[in-house]
């Protein structure tokens, strides 16, 4: 599919059918998605895919998101990793076969003593940085296997961790919907190009 009909094809879809979603196309999709550009390559994601826990994770939402919490055959829940430092030395860890000696040295000490600068803020905006990049990749991923989903960011992030048995290091970011949708939106307005180009 040609990038420019793919996003056409992307809506935010908020009802889901019935029809059961393959695990392994969820699977598929989160790879796809990880082939994201990210800040550094630290790759800081955590991907957590929902099923028996949809109900937990619905209760206290807005009716509309635990609507389709409670409909959706999955929810992906989507983390970051807070610990910048231990990312990236694990980077280092499990591609020391492939990676040449200079990136070893900055994935165990370059990058670490950076992260180390950082403040909440700067860490905050970092994570959610590659959150964003990696979290539309996954959305246009499903969608190019004809499965519907939606990004929830009004959830509760202080039970997240405590429903999915994650540990605190990692910083719930989205929720993501999963299913099969018998909706045909028409497509969102967008301002004309034009209107958000400047030239200088």
């Amino acid at each position: 599919m040609k990038f420019l009909e793919l996003n056409k094809k992307r809506h935010a879809i908020k009802s889901f059918n019935d029809k059961e979603v393959d695990f392994k196309d969820v699977r598929t999709a989160i790879e796809i998605a990880t082939l994201a550009p990210s800040a550094n390559n630290i790759q800081p994601w955590k991907f957590v895919v929902v099923e028996e826990k949809k109900a937990e994770l619905a209760a206290g939402l807005p009716a509309l998101n635990k609507d389709q919490v409670e409909q959706a055959q999955y929810v992906i829940a989507l983390f970051t990793d807070t610990d910048l430092a231990l990312r990236s030395r694990k980077i280092a860890r499990i591609g020391r076969k492939s990676l040449p000696d200079d990136m070893i040295g900055y994935f165990m000490e370059t990058l670490p003593a950076r992260f180390s600068t950082f403040d909440e803020k700067q860490k905050g905006e970092y994570l959610s940085l590659n959150a964003g990049i990696v979290a539309m990749n996954l959305v246009l991923a499903l969608t190019d296997q004809g499965i519907a989903s939606n990004m929830i960011l009004g959830f509760d992030k202080s039970t997240t961790n405590d429903i999915l048995g994650i540990d605190k290091r990692f910083r719930p970011e989205l929720l993501i919907t999963v299913g099969y949708s018998d909706l045909k939106p028409e497509p969102s307005y967008r301002i004309p190009v034009d209107e958000i180009i400047e030239r200088r």
